[in-house]
């Protein structure tokens, strides 16, 4: 034989269904959260990379600004060292030498001068102290060569970029045609008293170093190493070039060209197959695009963002705004999440261990109090059983008594005295018959064993009892139906044996009809004021002193009667207090039935 311990009896005993339902709610809110968890993670990180947009936004702008005003003093420069060549030279390109380029470029401080003047539909440089300069066509350089065509018509010059003071305009630093490896600032002028426009220009190596030190360039290297948790690389992008967009132009500008190249300043290594996608996206909107990739062996979140710079930033007034990508590395952020899910996942199971222990707790609570309801109501039952078997016993034993005392009556010949005593225990009989009419075996018990006790305290104890039977077809438990009577019964003898033996009378009435089963219990005694008639139901309370379960009658009476959605009312008047019950037999109640787990008052 195998014994089965209570704890696996316990642990049986949980349903099922609903811990499946409740793993199954606690994976969907575990997922949740994760989903949560991330989209604040990912949040988080884009909050910081516009955070650093803004910084790299403002230290461009005021790099660029110092870059700016670095490249406007040489212009001014260029200018000055322009006009002091046209003091120095003939008004005639034809009388001008080489040599006297190179010897004035030295003497003004400049790198190299060289005059351009109109050949037919084209201005070239006829004269240079660089001799890859001499013969150089500028027909192909779409905004230079509109601004000399504006110089050699005395006009202001208006392209859309570069410096421009009387006479003289420098466009942005940039690749030398003659010398792709070589970049420039030029200065161009003209005031119509030469045949020929001066360019004085300038190497950038000065320049290079004031940028490494404190422009555009240098900015983006430290905003890069002091934001390492986040950027993993900083760029600012030709968006043209990246889209590989064709710039509206007769003549393209020179792929070696510096305002040509894809890279303007930073580095741009996480390069993915979907970057155009995202940075056409940018541009369309005017904002910020965010989006996941696999670049450079990494999981990255990358951004792009158009930034509208003035003309030191821009190369070709047509072309498109520029863009600042950011790169970011996502290992510390699936590194977080993948210690919150862990966390998580160990709090859920220790969430799932406390409440299976709960469930096993309630259910062993709810279990001992199931026993001990039963077991209470099966005493109550058992010893009113227990009466009638008595009482049986009883009558069974007294039988032979009576079948001599009529015999002894009929040889005597007393036939009046037989008569009385006969009715007498017809009477006995009858009440016996009355109680096997009730119909239910519990209430019959019940009965019994009241009548036997309204004997002992010398109670006249009537009752009148009809269509019982339904009782066992309602939802309405016997055991409940014994509960409610005996208590009812008990408080009624208990009121009316504060009067004299002869005026002790109790009346117990049941019937069930149209869907409802009632009883009534009423006794001679002292009445009930009203405003003590609600109180009377309140557990504890009592008019009968303290005792082990003193108030709890009544109280367990209005409890049952709301569990089966019935009612209990209360008369009192004229020596009389009556208490009615009602409980509703109808199907709709039996959901609510459950054991009764109240300890009897009597």
């Amino acid at each position: 034989m195998v014994v089965v311990a209570p704890e696996m009896k316990l642990l049986a005993n949980i349903p099922l269904k609903t811990t499946i339902l409740f793993i199954a709610i606690l994976v969907v809110l575990n997922s949740l959260y994760f989903v949560h968890s991330k989209d604040i993670l990912m949040n988080s990180q884009q909050n910081k990379m516009s955070l650093l947009f803004k910084s790299v936004k403002a230290t461009i702008e005021q790099a660029a600004a110092g870059e700016k005003f670095v490249e406007n003093l040489l212009g001014e420069r260029l200018r000055a060292a322009a006009i002091a060549a046209r003091k120095e030279l003939d008004p005639d390109i034809d009388k001008v030498t080489n040599e006297q380029l190179i010897k004035l470029s030295q003497s003004l401080g400049v790198d190299g001068i060289t005059l351009f003047a109109r050949v037919g539909d084209d201005i070239v440089g006829l004269k240079s102290s660089e001799p890859k300069e001499i013969n150089l066509s500028s027909k192909n350089w779409d905004t230079n060569f509109v601004a000399f065509q504006q110089l050699f018509d005395l006009q202001p010059v208006s392209v859309g970029m570069g410096q421009t003071l009387p006479h003289f305009w420098s466009g942005p630093m940039d690749t030398a045609t003659s010398n792709p490896s070589v970049i420039n600032k030029w200065g161009y002028y003209y005031d119509g008293t030469t045949n020929y426009l001066i360019d004085p220009f300038l190497h950038d190596t000065s320049f290079r170093s004031y940028q490494n030190i404190t422009g555009v360039e240098d900015a983006i290297r430290r905003i890069a190493d002091e934001n390492q948790g986040i950027a993993l690389e900083i760029s600012v992008l030709n968006s043209d070039k990246l889209l590989g967009r064709a710039i509206p132009e007769k003549h393209p500008t020179p792929n070696d060209w510096y305002s040509a190249r894809e890279v303007l300043f930073g580095s741009y290594q996480y390069r993915d197959p979907k970057e155009r996608d995202y940075a056409a996206a940018a541009l369309s909107g005017n904002k910020t695009v965010f989006y996941l990739a696999e670049a450079n062996g990494k999981s990255v979140m990358k951004s792009f963002t158009p930034i509208t710079t003035e003309d030191y930033l821009k190369y070709h007034p047509q072309g498109s705004p520029l863009l600042i990508e950011i790169a970011s590395d996502l290992g510390e952020v699936n590194k977080t999440l993948r210690h919150q899910l862990l966390q998580t996942a160990v709090f859920m199971a220790c969430c799932t261990v406390v409440i299976i222990a709960l469930m096993v707790l309630i259910l062993w609570f709810f279990r001992k109090n199931k026993e001990n309801a039963l077991k209470n109501v099966q005493d109550a039952y058992l010893a009113n059983i227990n009466e009638l078997f008595q009482s049986i016993r009883e009558q069974r034993h007294d039988f032979i008594n009576h079948i001599q005392t009529i015999h002894a009556f009929l040889q005597l010949k007393r036939y009046d005295d037989l008569q009385k005593y006969t009715n007498a225990l017809v009477g006995e009989i009858r009440a016996v018959g009355e109680l096997v009419n009730i119909r239910d075996p519990a209430l019959i018990a019940l009965m019994q064993a009241k009548l036997s006790q309204a004997e002992s305290r010398g109670v006249r104890l009537d009752y009148e009892f009809a269509h019982m039977d339904q009782l066992q077809l309602s939802p309405v438990r016997s055991t409940d139906a014994v509960k409610i009577l005996s208590n009812l019964i008990d408080n009624a003898f208990d009121a009316t044996c504060e009067l004299d033996p002869e005026r002790r009378f109790v009346k117990v009435r049941g019937a069930a009809r149209s869907g409802q089963i009632q009883f009534s219990v009423a006794n001679t005694g002292a009445c009930i004021p009203k405003e003590r008639q609600s109180d009377i139901f309140k557990s504890g309370y009592s008019t009968k002193g303290t005792g082990r379960n003193s108030g709890l009658g009544l109280h367990i009476v209005k409890q049952l009667a709301n569990r089966y959605k019935g009612s209990i009312q209360v008369k009192s008047g004229d020596g009389i207090t009556e208490f009615s019950v009602t409980l509703m037999m109808s199907p709709t109640s039996s959901h609510i039935h459950q054991a009764a787990g109240e300890q009897a008052g009597r």
